[in-house]
């Protein structure tokens, strides 16, 4: 599958049909400022980490990994490209909110000094465990919101999201080709989404809590989200296709 050129080419034309997307408008509804001042600080920081990603464009260009070619590169550089689109609604929702963006915060840093000091396959690894809480986290969101154009969209968010995490999934399972190399996956898989879930649950336990989300509830979402990665990267017997 992964061997014939017109399977990243699926990837490139879904993200290039989604590229020309406008910005929404801000809207008028006066509730924002009674929504706690948490969320947008929560969302700052989440509008933060959603910047960037040149680094791993020229990753992809100059790979010589298998399984990959150029319409996978093609394909990252419009991921981030998305995923640039989703900083420019963040900081939309900030501004609604009458917060203020960040430039620095720990857990943003945290996440691009990772993806800075490790190759290609870890550092989709990392990107990985973003979407899993990114997909969780701005649906729970969006739950507690009233019906308001916010609200729709961190829902497009959370569709944006489940497939950036399709289509790492398929990237990483084009990699896991041998049985070591799905255990070494589990491994180092487990392991990182463990820590990302701990770093979201601290820096952003006051909108968690100022929102009325529960730690279990959004404990078990993550980790739903988390095996369904997994299972898609190594259940080599399961009926999974890996196609936007």
């Amino acid at each position: 599958m992964y061997k014939d050129s017109s399977y990243w080419r699926q990837w490139q034309e879904l993200f290039e049909s989604r590229s020309e997307r406008r910005l929404p408008t801000p809207d008028d509804w006066p509730g924002y400022v009674d929504l706690p001042r948490s969320l947008a600080r929560s969302l700052a920081i989440f509008q933060l980490g959603e910047s960037g990603g040149g680094t791993i464009i020229e990753q992809a260009r100059a790979s010589e990994l298998p399984h990959i070619d150029e319409c996978y590169a093609r394909s990252m550089a419009l991921f981030v490209r998305e995923e640039n689109r989703h900083a420019d609604i963040l900081a939309i929702c900030v501004q609604q909110l009458g917060g203020e963006l960040i430039r620095k915060n720990w857990t943003a840093r945290l996440f691009v000094s990772a993806r800075r000091l490790i190759g290609l396959r870890l550092k989709v690894v990392v990107l990985l465990a973003a979407e899993v809480v990114g997909i969780c986290y701005y649906h729970l969101i969006a739950s507690r919101l009233p019906r308001t154009a916010m609200k729709d969209w961190l829902t497009e968010l959370v569709a944006d999201e489940q497939s950036h995490l399709d289509f790492h999934c398929c990237f990483l399972r084009s990699q896991a080709d041998r049985r070591w190399k799905r255990w070494l996956f589990v491994i180092v898989w487990r392991s990182t989404m463990l820590l990302a879930a701990v770093a979201v649950l601290l820096d952003h336990r006051a909108a968690i809590r100022d929102l009325g989300i529960g730690k279990r509830a959004i404990w078990q979402r993550w980790m739903t989200y988390s095996q369904l990665a997994e299972r898609l990267i190594v259940r080599t017997g399961a009926n999974v296709v890996c196609i936007p």
